[in-house]
């Protein structure tokens, strides 16, 4: 494979996207793409941000704690959400900045015990014990580091101190490496209905250099593995971008996954962050670059082409399912204005607008929780219009988006304020008018989540001028 020399990280490309004259992500409201032949490539210096970004009151430390639990005096409303973080890893790959804790012996036993507790701390209060949740998500972290009898034990104090919709997806996220038989088992009897693997690659040379343990053929046993207890959907994500994965690689992981009785597949471009032990690799010239945004954009519509060619039908931009098995509750409204209850050193909730952070540090996390407090490190209070701003965000993923309907949902002139935007972006290449929906071209999905960030900050700003 032929290496390459040039490395823009994430940070050098949304710095592009910014300008010098730019100083926070949500006054980049400087909407208009390029004007060019091919917008895939070129529609955009760079990429503005992963999530959408929008701003609120933060507090921090130990004022945080009364702002949230004045929120969880609320009964939730409308689809909820519940997310458990479980900070540990047996090995850190190169690309992840999630990283928080090595695997010990005695980490299962003593987290489990800690976060069980932290499920009770609450438990009485209106936001955890009213109104059905819908989805719980069990990341990092690596979930399935986890021992089968802790793992089971956890699912389980979750189904009793949350209360879970009767069609609930409960997902548990990990890696097929230390994921035997009896830790499938165990999650399958407690509850888990939807299994997310971290598979990346197929490729085994991509999948060592970043410091992921399994090659191919222990990934797609594995897979065909779990796959054969039919308990679950089964999902896993792909990552294009990497080191060493040419565009050859990288439609051979998806023909791959197209292959196995998956009833799922993400498909996500790599962000490197200067931070990351990747990101410092590629700068010190131990790793080539991977793909640049040219070829990113060009693998993406590969990964449509192929997965459409294949009768796959698409959820978001970036989740196809193969069965109807696979319904994506978490992801779809996980970053809309639904409610998300947090559990676990390092989880991030939301409720009523107000973001929340559990506290990282495992040794903090540990002394609150055995003295009875909720340990929220940090809250975002929201600011005005959010509920409008976040369902734009969560819409934009979708590949379409109906400013009419919305409009009168929310009884603002959103149509109105955004009709140059949607203007601008088609004659760029990058929205298709189909009556009143503005639906993304093939480019479009690709910049979606750059738009996104530049719509809500151009709304946001122009909303408050209109008060």
């Amino acid at each position: 494979m032929q290496l390459k020399s040039l490395h823009k990280s994430f940070e050098s490309s949304q710095r592009s996207m910014m300008g010098s004259q730019v100083s926070a992500l949500e006054d980049m409201v400087n909407f208009e793409a390029e004007i060019t032949d091919n917008p895939l490539k070129n529609a955009f210096r760079g990429k503005a941000t992963v999530h959408t970004h929008i701003p609120g009151q933060s507090y921090v430390g130990d004022e945080a704690i009364p702002v949230i639990k004045n929120q969880y005096r609320n009964s939730r409303q409308g689809t909820s959400l519940a997310y458990i973080n479980i900070p540990f890893c047996e090995t850190r790959c190169l690309y992840c900045l999630f990283y928080q804790n090595p695997l010990q012996p005695e980490s299962s036993l003593h987290y489990t015990d800690l976060l069980i507790k932290e499920l009770q701390l609450w438990s009485d209060l209106a936001a955890q014990n009213h109104e059905p949740i819908h989805a719980v998500y069990f990341g990092g972290g690596t979930p399935t580091a986890l021992e089968p009898h802790d793992l089971y034990r956890l699912i389980k104090a979750v189904r009793t101190y949350l209360p879970l919709a009767n069609d609930c997806e409960i997902t548990l996220e990990g890696r097929i490496h230390h994921f035997p038989e009896e830790k499938m088992e165990a999650a399958f009897k407690a509850g888990v209905n939807r299994v997310s693997l971290g598979v990346q690659t197929f490729n085994t040379q991509v999948r060592q250099t970043m410091r992921r343990v399994d090659d191919r053929d222990s990934m797609i046993r594995s897979i065909e593995k779990l796959a054969s207890f039919n308990q679950a959907s089964i999902v896993c994500d792909l990552i294009y971008g990497f080191p060493y994965q040419d565009m050859a690689v990288w439609e051979d992981d998806v023909k791959t996954a197209i292959s196995l009785p998956l009833d799922g597949v993400d498909c996500y471009q790599l962000n490197v962050f200067e931070k990351s032990p990747l990101g410092k690799f590629i700068a010190n010239g131990k790793l080539p670059a991977g793909a640049d945004k040219e070829e990113r954009g060009e693998m993406f519509a590969l990964s449509v082409d192929l997965l459409t060619k294949a009768q796959w039908r698409r959820l978001s931009n970036n989740h196809w399912c193969q069965t109807f098995r696979e319904r994506n509750i978490y992801n779809r409204f996980g970053k809309s204005a639904a409610d998300c209850l947090a559990f676990g050193s390092g989880a991030g909730g939301k409720l009523n607008g107000y973001s929340f952070m559990i506290e990282r540090k495992y040794d903090e996390w540990s002394k609150k929780i055995e003295a009875g407090i909720k340990p929220i490190a940090f809250a975002s209070a929201p600011g005005a219009y959010w509920h409008a701003l976040r369902t734009i965000s969560s819409e934009m993923e979708l590949g379409r988006i109906n400013m009419r309907s919305l409009s009168d949902v929310y009884s603002l002139p959103l149509e109105k304020l955004s009709q140059d935007v949607f203007d601008q972006w088609s004659q760029a290449g990058l929205i298709t008018p189909v009556g009143d929906w503005m639906v993304q071209t093939i480019a479009g999905q690709f910049w979606h989540t750059t738009m996104a960030q530049l719509l809500v900050n151009v709304l946001g700003k122009r909303l408050t001028q209109t008060k």
